[in-house]
């Protein structure tokens, strides 16, 4: 007799979004990894699996001390970085981690990339590089923890970037912010130097799209309350 495989909603979200970063460029061969809280548990992708051959049972699901709960993959090797974030903010549900080009090339060059475009706000603004660590180290995520409070998005130098949010979605989503604006940055610095945008900007930004937000919430919720179609 079969058993229903743990988590198998949000493991497919993982397989998913895993695909969605090799699409976009993001990733190359098994580089990077993602990760969901699902209550005492989460789900990672797994260590040296091609993206595009992974399966939902191929992720796997660990215990907050970062035991395997189910899965017969060995889990990433930044899993400690993943559980050392999640234990740090409890607020944090998902978490990418990229190799990609640009947000790479950036962290050998300054120590933070500054707000050169107004999407930065749904990052934290100015984006941190966290000292450098041995990959899959505890110190690295010392390291990156130590920078992250207040932020979306975080930078390791000579590594990649790390990208939180409450979804997978929006973690994703701030990867791909994350690596236009550093691919911004650098393409503006090789012809001067580019200007920036201010603290008090970045805090107009962030309160209009705060608005925007709540309007757009505040008008599906109505358009859900005129649906008739489930009553009688």
């Amino acid at each position: 007799m079969s058993t229903q495989m743990l988590y198998e909603d949000e493991r497919q979200q993982a397989v998913e979004t895993a695909l969605s970063l090799l699409k976009s460029r993001l990733v190359v061969n098994t580089s990077g990894n993602v990760s969901m809280r699902v209550g005492e548990h989460i789900v990672i992708t797994p260590s040296g699996r091609p993206y595009d051959s992974l399966l939902p049972k191929d992720i796997c699901v660990l215990d907050m001390g970062g035991n395997a709960v189910e899965g017969d993959l060995f889990p990433s090797s930044e899993t400690p970085l993943h559980l050392a974030v999640y234990a740090t903010d409890p607020t944090v549900n998902a978490i990418v981690h990229t190799h990609s080009v640009h947000a790479t090339a950036v962290t050998t060059l300054v120590d933070e990339l500054p707000v050169i475009h107004y999407q930065m706000a749904g990052l934290g603004g100015v984006v941190p590089v966290a000292p450098y660590a041995t990959f899959g180290s505890k110190e690295l995520a010392k390291s990156v923890i130590g920078v992250l409070p207040g932020k979306k998005a975080v930078l390791m130098k000579n590594h990649g970037s790390l990208t939180i949010g409450d979804t997978l979605a929006k973690a994703c989503a701030r990867a791909i912010t994350l690596e236009w604006c550093a691919e911004v940055w650098m393409k503006a610095k090789t012809v001067g130097e580019p200007s920036l945008l201010s603290k008090e900007e970045l805090e107009r930004v962030q309160s209009e799209m705060d608005r925007i937000e709540s309007e757009r919430d505040r008008r599906l919720k109505l358009r859900a309350s005129d649906c008739t179609c489930c009553n009688d």
